[in-house]
């Protein structure tokens, strides 16, 4: 759908149209200015500070579908919807969470980047003279930061006696 706001400033006559200069003029007194509406009970200032960190929320959401791959999904069931709807809040929830305790280590690469860097490292089940292990691959770039804020440190290179059996 294309934006139509504009239309209300022309005249239009037959296959002509012209700018209204008065209507351009009585708009002016709003330039520059929002106005918002809620069934809130917060104060209007309180409101309106809300609405304006509304971007947060949206960016966030952006950055949730592609930092975490995920995608639309296209549930018929009001359960399904809900879950789809709680997982993307609970990924949203941790990556905040993140970001907090990053900042809070002193932590200036973006949770983007570091998660990235995490989600390179990658782990294999093995066998070794009949002896399950679980080996994984070496941190990337600032992927330990990641452990290091949340106050734990990375999985072990080798883990023997697997937790899968």
């Amino acid at each position: 759908m294309k934006n139509r706001a504009y239309s209300k400033f022309l005249t239009i006559d037959k296959a002509s149209a012209k700018i209204d200069e008065a209507k351009v003029k009585a708009d002016e007194k709003f330039d520059g200015k929002y106005a918002i509406r809620t069934n809130s009970s917060l104060a209007d200032d309180e409101a309106a500070l809300v609405y304006k960190e509304l971007w947060r929320v949206e960016q966030a959401f952006r950055n949730l579908k592609t930092g975490l791959d995920l995608r639309p999904m296209f549930h018929r069931k009001e359960e399904r919807i809900r879950g789809h709807i709680m997982i993307c809040f609970l990924a949203l929830v941790l990556e905040s969470f993140l970001a907090y305790k990053l900042k809070e280590i002193g932590c200036e690469t973006s949770v983007k980047d570091i998660l990235h860097d995490v989600s390179r490292m990658k782990a294999s089940l093995i066998s070794v003279d009949g002896q399950e292990q679980i080996i994984r691959t070496e941190l990337h770039g600032e992927a330990n930061q990641a452990f290091v804020a949340i106050g734990t440190q990375a999985p072990p290179r080798i883990l023997v006696d697997s937790p899968c059996h």
